[in-house]
């Protein structure tokens, strides 16, 4: 607990302090700006802008961005885009530029007052629109808050942004963990000396198909927890919270053992189809749904070989380009699996070898990401210490 003194803090609406700024620029080149930012640039919950766009894609955005500025995307306000400009750049419509008036509110505070679940609340609470919600300036600047003297501004702005450098550093050391393991898979594989079809070292199965009102919220009589698309994240982690649980499916259904991977066999995204899982030993028991393989390695000591062998970059790239359908979504095919020709070795000590060089990585990596999920979580608690009441 930091032991805030807020008895003088002042109340404050957010656009007493704050202007929506809307700035437009015509002449990019004499501006010097050469980047585009839309929303798909703006990470959930980031305030880094990490991608961008370029000028010479023929994009129509004419609003200026300047170093120093909080971005906050107003449509569907639920995806928590909020972002503090590091650069010279224009930006989508969907997305506003917010300034502090720094005669009383410090331009680096309010970022975070920005990512606050105060703030967000609000813009939630008055977004308007069924398909694509937006809120707007009007009710976004009539939010309330308390805001502290200029002196507690700067111990805290110095603080959330201690928090931030030390989550970005790490970040970047993930990012390089698993560079190091892409080359080293990629490496690794391409010296083996021979091939195998994964059909003959493998079963797979699709999920099964069921109707929305056989799924029940929690355990029921004759029901199934089933793995769907929401539990595989994209990141390689599989989150067991908010599975389903199906009655009527048939005893014939497969269902996840020690021996088991988890496909993405139909998705939207052509990238994530292929994307492999290992089920962690709480998911044995449960089954994957009609979007997902149900994989099972002939032999149970070859499932983690398998596992590295189908997530390496190459091999994700050979399943995304083979899905079927060329607009909406993708799907790859059992028959087309079976015949894939993976990397292989004869000899159980060269994978076993193989497995334990990429499990060292992995463990490392997963380590890194722990340290930043314990990181964000302690910078959460402190913006709410912050920001979140008297």
């Amino acid at each position: 607990m930091l032991n805030l003194d807020k008895s003088a803090w002042k109340r404050v609406a957010f656009g007493d302090v704050v202007r929506n700024v809307n700035e437009t620029v015509r002449d990019l080149e004499a501006a010097g700006i050469d980047r585009i930012i839309a929303m798909e640039h703006l990470d959930p919950g980031e305030l880094k802008v990490s991608r961008w766009g370029s000028t010479d894609a023929g994009r129509t955005f004419t609003r200026r961005v300047k170093p120093g500025q909080t971005l906050f995307g107003k449509r569907r306000a639920y995806q928590r885009k909020a972002a503090y400009a590091e650069f010279d750049a224009i930006c989508s419509g969907d997305i506003y530029t917010f300034d502090a008036d720094e005669t009383q509110l410090r331009r680096d505070l309010l970022p975070f007052i920005v990512q606050s679940e105060g703030f967000f609340e609000h813009a939630l609470g008055t977004s308007a629109g069924s398909l694509s919600p937006r809120t707007n300036w009007r009710d976004l600047k009539d939010f309330e808050f308390n805001l502290p003297s200029f002196e507690e501004q700067t111990r805290m702005a110095d603080l959330l942004w201690a928090i931030e450098r030390h989550k970005r550093t790490l970040a970047d050391e993930v990012e390089s963990v698993q560079g190091v393991l892409a080359r080293v898979a990629a490496t690794r594989l391409s010296a083996l000396p021979t091939t195998a079809r994964l059909g003959d070292l493998t079963t797979t199965r699709s999920g099964p198909s069921f109707p929305a009102s056989d799924v029940h919220g929690e355990s029921v009589e004759g029901s199934v927890p089933v793995i769907g698309i929401p539990n595989t994240k994209p990141d390689g982690t599989i989150d067991l919270e908010g599975v389903g649980h199906v009655t009527g499916l048939p005893a014939s259904v497969s269902t996840i053992d020690e021996s088991s991977l988890i496909l993405i066999r139909t998705n939207g995204n052509r990238q994530r189809i292929g994307n492999v899982y290992i089920p962690p030993e709480a998911a044995h028991g449960h089954a994957v749904s009609a979007f997902q393989f149900l994989m099972r390695a002939n032999d149970m000591s070859d499932r983690d070989y398998l596992f590295w062998v189908l997530s390496e970059a190459g091999m994700q790239h050979r399943m995304s380009d083979a899905a079927s359908g060329t607009v909406g979504l993708g799907n790859l095919a059992v028959r087309w699996l079976n015949e894939l020709e993976i990397p292989w070795t004869e000899l159980p000590e060269e994978r076993r070898a193989f497995v334990e060089t990429l499990g060292t990585l992995r463990d490392g990596l997963a380590r890194l990401r722990a340290e930043v999920a314990a990181v964000t979580a302690v910078g959460k608690v402190v913006l709410g210490e912050m920001l979140g009441g008297s």
